[in-house]
C-alpha cells in the first residue's frame, strides 16, 4: 500500500502557516506588530529551526475587525 509523503511546504499550506512578513502585509501592519500580538497571546506563533516564525493566516485575519466611523459627537 503506497502512501503519499507530504513535504514541509504542503503541511504548512494545509495549516495556513505564513511568514511574519507575509502576515504583516496581509493586514497592513509592521512585522513587529505581529510579534507583539504573539507576545501578548493574541496570536499563536510557531518557531521553525529556532529562528523562523510562522503564524496561521486565518488567526491573523481573525484579529482584524471592521470599525464603524463616527463623527466627533459619536454619531455614525
Amino acid at each position: 500500500m503506497a502512501t503519499k509523503r507530504q513535504s514541509a511546504a504542503d503541511i504548512r499550506s494545509e495549516r495556513g502557516l505564513i511568514s511574519l512578513k507575509r502576515a504583516s502585509s496581509l493586514v497592513d501592519v509592521d512585522r513587529k506588530t505581529i510579534l507583539n500580538w504573539i507576545e501578548a497571546g493574541l496570536l499563536q506563533g510557531y518557531k521553525l529551526n529556532g529562528s523562523m516564525w510562522r503564524v496561521n493566516a486565518h488567526e491573523v485575519l481573525a484579529l482584524v475587525h471592521p470599525v464603524i466611523a463616527t463623527d466627533a459627537d459619536g454619531v455614525a
